[in-house]
């Protein structure tokens, strides 16, 4: 029996920033994803935070704070359930150009996705006024001047149509609404996806072989460097359980802490069934990124493994995770945009807009 999440456990919206610049824009080959998350940091907390706030622990106004409940979300009830070694999940994920372009000439349009998970949807307009304010002031390695022209939430339509894919929407440019216009610098009213209707219409698009029948075999790419960890040791070629178990929690840590709660799930026999999962391939590469804190100038790693592996097995269970995986990311720093996977079944690619 395929896994049963609780309907419209979490809430879910994918959006597309355009940025214009007013002069050449100059980024990185790579870590662009660092450059937006890091440049976002600053002026969210600007945005947010009051003369009077040193830290959040100590902050005034901390129960209602828009940055505390997006960067340092307090433990909800029900969060003793959580793995004690489990990072606290931060309720977004920036998907940056994966082009290795690294000029953008004035005039040229920069686009990145942001994905938010549950009640960050709330704050959707801090997010669209940093971004404003962060491209005024200067975007890029040349701090170079632009503007925010446009924002648009993507692949949401009034039938509960699923956002788009990793498989298509790189490059793509499918059902958009608009949110946001330099134009009229006003804000639309935002829609989101419940996590029971995303893997309802994904799994429609992800037909078997012969279109009906058990799972035998599915293919999961890796499209940004993904870090996982298992008994204590890094992966470097992921097993299906590797991958799974690190997805079950981070999307029971989201609900919990964004959502209506923890899971209702079969953690440990989940876990132990899809240890049983077999791989057929794997061709996966190890990629070394890192990025330096403004705070402490110190460096950390944003490395990880991209590629695709092929698992075989009795896998129709383990397909409603893996296809909220698809947009929720797996692993260590989401945030920046690492961890973005793909599913197909079989030998058929799923085909969304």
């Amino acid at each position: 029996m395929p896994v049963a999440i609780a309907a419209n456990a979490l809430q879910i919206g994918v959006f597309r920033f355009t940025i214009v610049p007013l002069q050449p824009l100059v980024v990185p080959a790579v870590n662009k994803g660092n450059m937006l998350r890091g440049g976002f940091g600053h002026a969210f907390r600007r945005l947010c935070c009051v003369p009077q706030c040193r830290d959040t622990k100590s902050c005034p106004l901390a129960a209602t704070c828009p940055y505390k409940s997006v960067f340092v979300p307090s433990p909800p009830p029900g969060s003793e359930r959580l793995s004690k070694n489990q990072d606290i999940p931060r309720p977004f994920v920036f998907r940056a150009p994966q082009a290795a372009q690294t000029r953008f000439e004035k005039g040229e349009t920069f686009e990145f996705g942001v994905v938010l998970i549950g009640r960050a949807l709330d704050f959707l307009p801090y997010f669209v006024l940093s971004f404003r304010e962060l491209a005024a002031e200067g975007l890029g390695l040349n701090r170079a001047r632009c503007t925010l022209e446009r924002v648009e939430q993507t692949g949401v339509s009034s039938n509960g149509a699923a956002p788009a894919s990793p498989e298509r929407s790189r490059g793509s440019h499918c059902e958009a609404k608009p949110i946001y216009s330099a134009e009229d610098q006003a804000f639309r009213a935002t829609g989101s996806v419940s996590t029971d209707e995303w893997i309802r219409a994904r799994l429609r698009q992800l037909p078997g072989p012969n279109g009906s029948g058990p799972t035998q075999r599915i293919t999961i790419r890796f499209l940004t460097p993904t870090f996982l960890r298992a008994d204590g040791e890094v992966v470097r070629r992921p097993e299906f359980h590797h991958v799974f178990k690190r997805l079950r929690d981070r999307i029971n840590a989201l609900s919990t802490f964004f959502g209506d709660g923890p899971l209702d799930l079969d953690f440990r026999g989940l876990g132990e069934r899809a240890e049983k999962v077999r791989t057929v391939s794997a061709q996966t590469d190890w990629v070394e990124r890192f990025r330096t804190s403004s705070k402490t100038r110190q460096r950390h790693g944003l490395s990880g493994f991209v590629g695709e592996a092929t698992y075989e097995g009795q896998l129709d269970e383990f397909l409603p995770l893996l296809a909220l995986g698809e947009l929720v990311h797996v692993g260590k720093h989401t945030a920046w945009g690492n961890g973005w996977m793909g599913v197909r079944r079989g030998n058929r690619r799923g085909d969304l807009c």
